[in-house]
Order: C-alpha cells, then sequence, then structure tokens
C-alpha cells in the first residue's frame, strides 16, 4: 500500500478516536451536572411542574432538616426562603456539597414551589433531581448536598 494512504487510514482513526472521548465526555457532563434550560424552554414546559394531585393536601407551615449535619433544625415557611452557604441565605446549611445560592422556596397560589438555582450538585425532591420548579407540599422530601428536609404541617 501507498504510504500516504496509511498515514491517511492513521489519522482518520485518530480522529474518530478523539471523537468518541468528545462524545464519552459530554454524555458524562450531562449526566453528572444536567443540562441549561433557557427561560424560552422552561416557558414552554410550563410554569411550574405538577408531582401529583396536591389538593387534598394542606399547606405546609414549616421546612424542618430531619438528616444531615443540622438535623433539628426547623424554619417557618411563607416569605420566599433562599438556601445556601452565603450569609444573606435565609437557611445557611454549611455543607461542602450546597452552593452559595442553591435553591428557593417560594409560595404559589395554594402550594409551595422549589427551583434548583442552577447548583452545581442538584436539588432532588422525593429522589429525584429537579430541573424547573417544582410543586412541593406537606410530606414531600427535599435533599440539598447532605441535608434532608421534610415539609411539614
Amino acid at each position: 500500500m501507498n504510504e500516504y494512504v496509511i498515514l491517511g487510514l492513521k489519522i482518520g482513526f485518530l480522529a474518530l478516536v478523539w471523537l468518541l472521548v468528545l462524545f464519552v465526555g459530554a454524555a458524562i457532563r450531562t449526566d453528572v451536572f444536567g443540562r441549561k434550560i433557557s427561560t424560552s424552554e422552561l416557558a414552554a414546559a410550563g410554569e411550574v411542574s405538577r408531582r401529583g394531585d396536591r389538593g387534598d393536601r394542606k399547606l405546609a407551615r414549616r421546612l424542618k432538616i430531619i438528616q444531615g449535619p443540622q438535623a433539628g433544625l426547623s424554619l417557618a415557611l411563607g416569605e420566599p426562603i433562599i438556601i445556601g452557604r452565603n450569609d444573606d441565605a435565609q437557611l445557611i446549611l454549611e455543607d461542602d456539597y450546597v452552593s452559595t445560592h442553591h435553591a428557593r422556596i417560594s409560595k404559589g397560589q395554594g402550594y409551595y414551589v422549589i427551583e434548583d438555582l442552577g447548583s452545581t450538585n442538584g436539588t432532588f425532591v422525593n429522589n429525584q433531581r429537579i430541573t424547573v420548579p417544582t410543586q412541593v407540599g406537606t410530606g414531600d422530601s427535599v435533599r440539598i448536598g447532605q441535608s434532608v428536609m421534610v415539609l411539614e404541617k
């Protein structure tokens, strides 16, 4: 075979290997960090993700940490609550897995909504990672970092 053909095959093979490496890296990155959602996609998905029928549940009044470094701490719900490590957060979680402004809980019409504020490690409601503002009610668990919280009456 001509040496130029062999050189071309080698370069083509290396290009395919690098494409495979980049593809696998992108897939891992998406699995670990999730994908970014633009505001137009969020509006198209609806204002709030509905997690079952919450009409029969009463509105929660407290957010209680049941697991983690600050277990037993309780906070009244009502005004929007920013959860994070920063000093300006209403609920400060001293945890390396929590972002400075990790999540926000705000009141809707007869329910509460939790949204992830672009955190690195994600926010989980009932052990499912959320990517859009999600409705939560009494008895739902919220995991942020090593802390597990529950909404109570």
